[in-house]
């Protein structure tokens, strides 16, 4: 499930006056994470995402991401089974004159999933080719192409 939160953060927000917002999500393991920080923030805008409390992203504390126009996005692997299912996200920015609206994506999938395609790829590759034609017939992504003459 993807999960998507629009933070406004305004000229008056400082790093001691941060924007705080929530980002309710399901129970699960966070697989993948996107932070985007529109053109003209140019590294002026930070942000930190916390778990009950616990900044989680980035996992350093004392550290915040920023950037500027292209999404700073990786893959990761965070459980969440406590409740509330939610994460806290800060933001603020140093200097701004503008207002800025900062995105933040989160894919959350449950163990289950997680567990079947490890499976898969275990398979794939302890048995090599066999394994390459088993993905074949269960793979994580269906071509969506449309083929000539069909």
């Amino acid at each position: 499930m993807l999960f998507t939160s629009e933070v406004l953060v305004e000229t008056t927000h400082t790093e001691d006056n941060h924007k705080e917002q929530i980002l309710k999500i399901a129970h699960g393991i966070i697989t993948r994470a996107s932070v985007l920080f529109p053109s003209g923030c140019n590294g002026k805008v930070h942000c930190i995402i916390r778990h009950h409390e616990h900044q989680i992203f980035p996992s350093t504390e004392d550290m915040s991401l920023t950037g500027n126009r292209t999404p700073i996005e990786w893959d990761d692997y965070y459980e969440s089974y406590q409740p509330p299912y939610e994460l806290k996200i800060e933001a603020w920015g140093v200097g701004c004159t503008n207002n800025h609206t900062v995105t933040v994506k989160l894919a959350v999938l449950p163990r289950k999933a997680i567990v079947s395609l490890a499976i898969v790829d275990s398979i794939k590759e302890l048995f090599g080719t066999i394994g390459n034609i088993f993905g074949m017939f269960f793979p994580k992504r269906i071509p969506t192409e449309v083929i000539e003459g069909e």
